[in-house]
């Protein structure tokens, strides 16, 4: 990942142990999916070079000079980090699933200003598993940026110590501080670790261990004092011992859900032990193999191999639908990514960083600043992007749903051809709706159950839907809307108003109309019903089923609990020959007339002794048309004067829009009319919705 060396010349062996670590890291990411310790050691290399650097300053009596060293490290690492992001984003639109658009929009941020690993924490990322992320290594080096933000603080601290008592050697307070970090970091690690180690993953305070043991080995290998014999076969053996221990500790240790606890020792220790002896001159020293130019210079591009990496990989499986790479395909990753890291250190690196390398602070600040403004604004030149294609897709398809609607309009108009403004743009190409297979299943929709918590009448509550409310998506059946309207209140949210329809399935098949007539207004609307219940006081013969015994009263008694704005009911029982006015019925119903509530007593629709649908599916072509009659058509509405006197209360017929020119037919507007002999179809209802919105506002007015 990032080098924080300081102006001495780095010791190749050391650069050559970056650059396996890093291998290992890519290696173990594309045929493995295991961890391999890898980040840690470059975790821990991080926090050697930093504290070298300025553990010498103190040393030498030089100043710490934190400023410049932040914006100087900054400036070197996030350009190319910046890039990484860039390249990320610019191609996530082509090149991966919508579905993780905003994780990657959110995470280019959050690696941007280094709290990447907080933002994984947060959102429960599982490192070994879940949507596959192209920033999501940036885990590691958002830890890391917090360390070098914070650990020059502690340095600084302890040369305010020292000044106030010059009598402590510096080394010694610096290990103590390291130390103290050591041990505290590790044993939150131990514990986070055994408790939830998927957030402890992304822990920085998990992670401040590794740094502090990276830290306590630079005053080690710095102090002046080798580790034995340069030289000596021991140390010789233990520098290989080590290379063995990194190379190895992966594939012979399962350490997938132990990491970052003490496991993570063992790749560490093996690190330390090859910086400690990694130095000999010796011709079998390990220092030897990994100083090799070639090895070495590698190392020079680890943190663009650490960058780049992974986004290819995660582009392969992504396009590709592969769970890991096949050994041929892994080892084209690999070796395109070290050549693509080489690329960016040779031509990108190398030359920002020289040509910024006299550069004072505040020139690298204003450079990480734009580098950081850069990554926001790409995010949000996309955000904006997907927001406007968002609402021209939108735009598109209301268009589209209009033309649709027009076209059902034009070949299906139904009702609409009784109002006298309809014009007609073309004759109707396509066959009635519904067809005559639809013909049962053309009930209004129902919505779901009235909540429990209501506490209605038995038969009310049992009865009672919700078939619309402004604050639900959709109160169809079985739909979203279902469990929200369980939540709702008894009474109806302030400014909204309930309207309650009560009946049997005559009341049942306008409520199709009436729910949309809700919908548009942001009504709340309830529907209880019961099939073949008229409306009656209890015991009343015109109830001839047992079920509506106890119908009726419990519903006139569930009126004042619910309070609704506005009641609807059928106050007449069509018959074939005639039609029953419901006197004692309505009687009832004028009890809950108040001023804040009106209702509308309507008049039943015709029925017939044969089905007009029926007649017409059976009907032969030198038969006479299926039309009929009915008395109700002919006659005054009888609820005219028993509401008149009753303020509050009034009436609507809207038998003249299922039987225009008081003949009835099976067909209007081509759509279908009938159910059966008396039932209306769903479809034809609909088509009734802005005729029925005038008669019914009209009704309410005059009430």
């Amino acid at each position: 990942m990032t080098n924080t060396a300081s102006r001495r010349p780095l010791r190749q062996d050391i650069q050559g142990l970056r650059f396996v670590a890093v291998l290992l890291v890519v290696v173990y990411h594309v045929w493995l999916d295991r961890v391999s310790g890898g980040v840690d050691i470059f975790l821990v290399l991080s926090a050697f070079f930093l504290t070298s650097s300025f553990a010498r300053k103190m040393d030498d009596g030089r100043p710490l000079a934190l400023a410049g060293y932040w914006t100087r490290t900054f400036a070197r690492i996030v350009p190319l980090a910046t890039l990484t992001i860039l390249a990320v984003v610019a191609t996530a639109q082509w090149l991966m699933p919508i579905a993780v658009w905003p994780d990657i929009q959110q995470q280019a941020i959050a690696s941007a200003l280094y709290m990447q690993n907080w933002w994984l924490a947060a959102n429960d990322v599982n490192y070994y598993g879940g949507a596959p992320i192209p920033l999501q290594h940036f885990w590691s080096l958002s830890i890391q940026g917090t360390v070098f933000l914070a650990w020059p603080l502690i340095f600084a601290v302890v040369a305010l110590v020292v000044r106030w008592r010059p009598d402590v050697p510096v080394r010694r307070l610096l290990a103590g501080a390291f130390g103290l970090i050591f041990v505290a970091s590790l044993a939150w690690s131990v514990w986070i670790t055994a408790v939830d180690q998927t957030f402890a993953y992304f822990d920085t305070r998990a992670r401040l261990w590794e740094f502090a043991f990276g830290s306590l080995l630079a005053l080690v290998a710095t102090g002046g004092r080798p580790l034995g014999r340069p030289g000596s076969a021991w140390r010789t053996a233990a520098g290989w011992l080590g290379l063995a221990t990194i190379l190895l500790v992966g594939v012979v240790v399962n350490v997938r859900n132990a990491f970052p606890g003490w496991i993570a020792l063992i790749p560490l220790t093996a690190a330390a032990t090859i910086v400690l002896v990694g130095d000999d001159p010796g011709r079998w020293s390990v220092g030897r193999l990994l100083g090799h130019r070639w090895i070495a210079g590698l190392g020079n591009a680890s943190y663009a191999l650490y960058l780049v990496h992974w986004p290819i990989l995660i582009v392969y499986v992504v396009t590709l639908d592969a769970d890991r790479p096949s050994l041929l395909a892994g080892g084209v990753i690999i070796v395109g990514s070290v050549l693509l890291a080489i690329a960016l250190h040779r031509w990108v690196e190398l030359p920002l960083r020289n040509r910024t390398s006299h550069w004072g602070p505040w020139r690298d600040g204003l450079l990480v600043v734009v580098a950081i403004a850069l990554v926001l604004g790409a995010v949000t030149g996309w955000r904006q992007l997907l927001t406007y294609q968002a609402e021209r897709d939108r735009a598109e398809q209301q268009a589209q749903a209009e033309q649709a609607r027009l076209h059902a309009i034009a070949e299906h108009p139904g009702a609409r051809v009784l109002d006298p403004a309809f014009r007609s743009q073309s004759q109707p190409t396509e066959p009635p709706i519904p067809t005559i297979a639809d013909i049962p299943y053309q009930w209004g929709l129902a919505g779901p159950a009235c909540p429990t918590s209501w506490r209605l009448p038995t038969k009310a509550q049992q009865q009672c839907q919700v078939l619309t409310d402004p604050g639900l998506d959709d109160a169809g059946a079985g739909g979203a809307g279902a469990a929200s309207a369980s939540a709702l209140p008894l009474q109806a949210a302030e400014g909204v108003t309930r309207v309650l329809l009560v009946g049997n399935s005559h009341m049942q098949h306008w409520s199709t109309a009436i729910r949309e007539i809700g919908r548009q207004e942001g009504w709340q609307v309830l529907l209880i019903y019961e099939q073949n219940c008229y409306l009656a006081p209890a015991g009343d013969p015109i109830n001839e089923v047992e079920k509506c015994a106890d119908f009726w009263p419990d519903v006139l008694d569930s009126i004042e609990p619910l309070d609704p704005d506005l009641v609807i009911t059928v106050a007449t029982k069509s018959e074939d020959d005639g039609e029953t006015t419901l006197t004692s019925g309505l009687e009832l119903l004028e009890e809950h007339v108040k001023p804040e509530r009106t209702v509308i007593a309507m008049r039943d629709t015709p029925r017939f002794e044969v089905g007009l649908t029926q007649c017409e599916a059976n009907r032969q072509p030198d038969d006479p048309p299926c039309e009929s009659g009915h008395p109700i058509l002919d006659t005054p509405n009888p609820l005219i004067p028993l509401v008149k006197s009753v303020k509050g209360l009034n009436t609507m017929e809207l038998s003249d829009l299922v039987c225009p020119e008081r003949l009835c037919v099976s067909t209007i507007g081509n759509v279908r009319v009938w159910m059966d002999q008396h039932h209306l179809t769903r479809d034809y209802v609909e088509t009734t919705t802005d005729l029925v919105r005038a008669r019914l506002m009209q009704a309410i007015e005059r009430a």
